[in-house]
């Protein structure tokens, strides 16, 4: 039996924008994933406020190309995989390539002129994770992760967040970015041109865009699990849930439902997660 679900935030909810995580498995294959939140305009409205959701919301793209990415992700890779009689970490790796690629034809079709604001390139961050016997093959992108825990909670494996804040400090210290804040358009410019998949940049970081240096960013790995250890592949929306005593104790009392329940009321924003079980 296989959990898996995305969850949000009541403020998000009612916020109008819509979700932007998607997930897909089959008996062994898991793979989720985190459309990366877009631009509606080129000047960001005050989202403290009511009229400035309401400006977000209102010019939001819909279908959204986040979404889309994150899909195409999550459905792609886990066919890939298919036709891999051995899913190693080969195979993960050539599943993110053509992954990436699907995102990058989209892309192609739907964006004619890269701006970096309302015209950027759609992407998404994710992990796919392939359980093989008393191993798990996996890569991962960004601060998306797979973590196992042990038949009595606690952790013995967790991946690197690898994600955007891992050098926040270190981008807007740089001479680019201290004058300006978030809401100027030209750090977002700045921040997706110079910093997103620059691999010659050494405060930069991955997303999926269908970029081919954004394979640069790809972590393949291999650990070992035992079948009564715990994995959980998710996306960074639930990272602070799922690395708390409270998830611990539902997973010591083999609390299935209460693990969703959980997840449920503490998420900060949204976020997915796939639970091979072992109950």
């Amino acid at each position: 039996m296989i959990q898996a679900f995305t969850t949000e935030n009541w403020k998000k909810i009612i916020s109008f924008i819509p979700k932007e995580d998607s997930f897909n498995f089959d008996e062994n294959t898991f793979a989720v994933a985190d459309g990366v939140t877009r631009d509606p305009l080129e000047y960001l409205p005050d989202i403290k406020t009511l009229k400035g959701k309401l400006a977000f919301a209102w010019n939001y793209k819909r279908p959204s190309p986040a979404k889309v990415a994150a899909d195409l992700f999550c459905i792609t890779s886990t066919h890939v995989l298919k036709d891999f009689d051995i899913k190693d970490k080969t195979a993960i790796t050539e599943a993110f390539e053509i992954s990436n690629n699907k995102i990058k034809e989209y892309n192609n079709l739907t964006f004619d002129d890269i701006d970096y604001l309302t015209n950027d390139f759609a992407g998404c961050v994710a992990s796919l994770a392939v359980k093989n016997k008393e191993y798990v093959h996996f890569g991962f992108i960004s601060d998306c992760g797979v973590a196992i825990f042990d038949e009595k909670g606690n952790l013995k494996f967790r991946t690197e967040d690898e994600g955007p804040l891992k050098y926040k400090k270190e981008r807007w210290s740089s001479e680019q970015m201290k004058r300006l804040s978030w809401e100027n358009p030209e750090a977002r410019i700045i921040t997706r041109r110079d910093f997103r998949n620059n691999p010659e940049n050494p405060y930069s970081f991955g997303v999926l865009t269908g970029e081919d240096t954004a394979m640069h960013y790809v972590k393949i790995r291999t650990q070992e699990i035992r079948p009564s250890e715990h994995l959980i592949v998710y996306t960074d929306g639930l990272e602070d849930v799922i690395f708390s005593n409270e998830f611990v104790d539902r997973i010591r009392q083999k609390d299935n439902k209460g693990l969703k329940k959980l997840c449920q009321k503490r998420v900060k924003t949204e976020g997915t997660l796939i639970h091979p079980l072992v109950f």
